[in-house]
């Protein structure tokens, strides 16, 4: 072959494979989304396939709740960012508290037409000169003051107000209609929970909730993730979150009178008349910490909801920290800071339970941790829970 050959070959085979790159570059996004899609499709058959075999006894099949027994999945108020019921009646009072407000300036208004014209009859009775003059022409100046600034738009303003009003009312009564509470914040803003809804599902899918038995007679959702001692894989886990979190285009086209069963509030802990709690202020450094029985600790640490999120892996896609380890990251980190020279690691844990806001991991947020233990606990119950969290070295 000749020179001349060779080079012709060698170009066109260079523009080949130039034009063959150009087209991989040009097509790989649309191949690379096609594909995710198709990953992302397949993740929720995986987890659609767990949801009908764990999930849909409790939260039905179709994901709208049992009515008493567990929330609907596919709810709204799960998947909004705020509640348009509690939307349209903050607005609807804005503008009922404006409505009040040039209401009032009217008012006001009259009663220093009124008081005008008193104080001009007392003013021009009093002698000229005398100090009740001045006094009572000191008034008038402040009245007439009053006046001047008075906006004689008023009645104009009032008037395009109570049609919008009446407008807002009539919307407000539908929305109530349809199921919304007035008065409530959409799931995560309720907890206030700031991970991400899908954080969210991962952890209590991990976690499991031990406290729910008391909102659903008795029912408890238990643990999922083998980090929490549960059956599935850190991947089905995944799976079922992808799965719930499809449910956001059908879920958004809900109200609340469409499910079977919306969300529970917990309510406050409560204690026994005669138990004898900590109290709020109670000094952790003059407490006897010693004593406890970590058996009945880990009873006590389900019961106070403390596993709830602290049985999760922890770790960067949490707000909180895992309880594995928890000993020995207080030995080990916790004291060697400054702030808690003196303490045991006890002390610290008690304090960390009673005011759990007094220290923050740094680069971390401030917590959403019940900060009213010392009103559910007695002394026991926190020796309990310390010598239960002391296995954890």
């Amino acid at each position: 072959m000749s020179i001349q050959n060779k080079i012709i070959l060698g170009t066109a085979s260079f523009v080949g494979i130039m034009l063959l790159v150009g087209w991989i570059i040009i097509n790989e996004p649309a191949r690379m989304e096609v594909f995710t899609q198709q990953w992302e499709g397949r993740s929720i058959e995986r987890g659609a396939e767990l949801y009908l075999n764990n999930c849909y006894s409790c939260h039905a099949e179709d994901g709208l709740g049992l009515s008493g027994y567990a929330p609907a999945l596919k709810n709204p108020m799960l998947f909004l960012e705020e509640n348009p019921g509690k939307v349209a009646n903050d607005q609807l009072r804005a503008m009922r508290a404006e409505l009040n407000q040039l209401q009032r300036a009217i008012e006001n208004y009259q009663a220093d037409i009124t008081l005008r014209a008193e104080l001009l009859a007392r003013r021009d009775a009093a002698p000229e000169g005398s100090e009740e003059r001045q006094s009572i022409q000191m008034q008038l100046d402040e009245v007439d003051t009053r006046i001047r600034l008075f906006d004689p738009n008023t009645p104009q303003k009032i008037d395009e107000l109570l049609p919008r009003i009446a407008e807002q009312e009539a919307k407000v009564e539908e929305l109530r209609a349809q199921g919304w509470e007035l008065n409530r914040e959409p799931r995560l803003k309720e907890l206030n929970w700031t991970g991400g809804l899908e954080a969210y599902l991962r952890s209590t899918l991990i976690a499991g909730r031990p406290t729910s038995g008391q909102l659903w007679n008795g029912n408890i959702m238990q643990a999922w993730g083998q980090e929490a001692g549960g059956p599935l894989r850190p991947d089905e886990i995944e799976n079922l979150v992808a799965f719930i979190m499809n449910y956001r285009e059908e879920a958004l086209k809900l109200t609340p009178n469409d499910i079977r069963q919306g969300f529970k509030i917990a309510s406050e802990g409560t204690v026994a008349a005669d138990k004898e709690v900590l109290g709020a202020g109670v000094d952790v450094m003059a407490l006897d910490l010693s004593g406890g029985d970590a058996t009945a600790g880990q009873q006590k640490y389900t019961s106070f909801g403390c596993a709830a999120c602290h049985s999760a892996p922890g770790g960067a896609a949490y707000n909180f920290s895992p309880t594995a380890g928890t000993y020995t990251r207080v030995e080990n980190v916790r004291l060697r800071l400054d702030q808690f020279s003196g303490y045991t690691p006890e002390q610290y844990l008690a304090e960390s339970i009673l005011y759990p806001s007094r220290y923050i991991v740094p680069g971390g947020e401030a917590v959403q941790m019940p900060a009213n233990y010392a009103d559910q606990m007695d002394l026991q119950d926190l020796r309990d829970v310390i010598a239960y969290l002391s296995t954890y070295r």
